[in-house]
């Protein structure tokens, strides 16, 4: 990859919704491999997407990656003002997140498992579910499903995929770097360099 990336969480105190605060793209440069940075440009020349109005994206396994989701959102989605972020992981995550945005510039307001920030111009509202996925029970429909390195945990769990389908909305669209090629999706053309096993994916759940 190039660089080492550690994570470490510290104390950051929550100073406000900002819409003035943008993020730092050097800092933003140092929170993600070099290739992975520079293979987002992959996805400049793809279709715009469509969504709805404040539509909801859930992201399993997050651990603390919160700016490769918000890059993907801020070029593939470039007339979204504001997004629901339904964040999932078995561990605890949501200090380390705090700390990444702190430290590459965001400001946000914070609550109890939830934060709310600008990312440039768009409003993000993040609820963070510290539960397992697979025994996840009162998860809500949504719009976007994004996935990144999650391909071993969910392995072990052939019907994940085909739930995850059933939870995507009609014209929701799926982001994943493997797996989710047998479903009836209308799929984008797009770089499988996005993808360590080469398996990216951008589907669109017709009607």
């Amino acid at each position: 990859m190039g660089n080492l990336i550690s994570f470490e969480e510290r104390p950051v105190k929550a100073k406000g919704l900002n819409k003035s605060a943008k993020p730092a793209e050097e800092k933003v440069q140092q929170y993600l491999f070099h290739d992975e940075y520079q293979n987002l440009s992959l996805l400049l020349g793809l279709p715009k997407l469509e969504h709805p109005e404040n539509p909801i994206m859930f992201y399993p396994g997050c651990g603390a990656d919160i700016l490769m989701p918000l890059k993907y959102i801020e070029i593939l989605f470039p007339r979204l003002r504001n997004i629901t972020f339904i964040f999932n992981d078995i561990d605890n995550t949501l200090g380390l997140i705090k700390t990444v945005l702190d430290d590459v510039g965001v400001s946000f307001e914070s609550k109890k498992n939830s934060l709310q920030f600008y990312w440039n111009s768009i409003l993000i509202d993040l609820q963070f579910l510290h539960e397992n996925v697979f025994t996840l029970k009162d998860l809500p429909a949504f719009d976007i499903y994004f996935e990144r390195a999650f391909r071993i945990m969910k392995d072990d769990h052939p019907e994940y995929e085909n739930w995850i389908y059933q939870k995507l909305n009609p014209n929701g669209i799926l982001i994943s770097d493997s797996g989710f090629q047998h479903l009836p999706l209308e799929k984008i053309e797009i770089s499988q360099e996005l993808s360590a096993y080469k398996e990216m994916i951008i589907g669109v759940k017709k009607k």
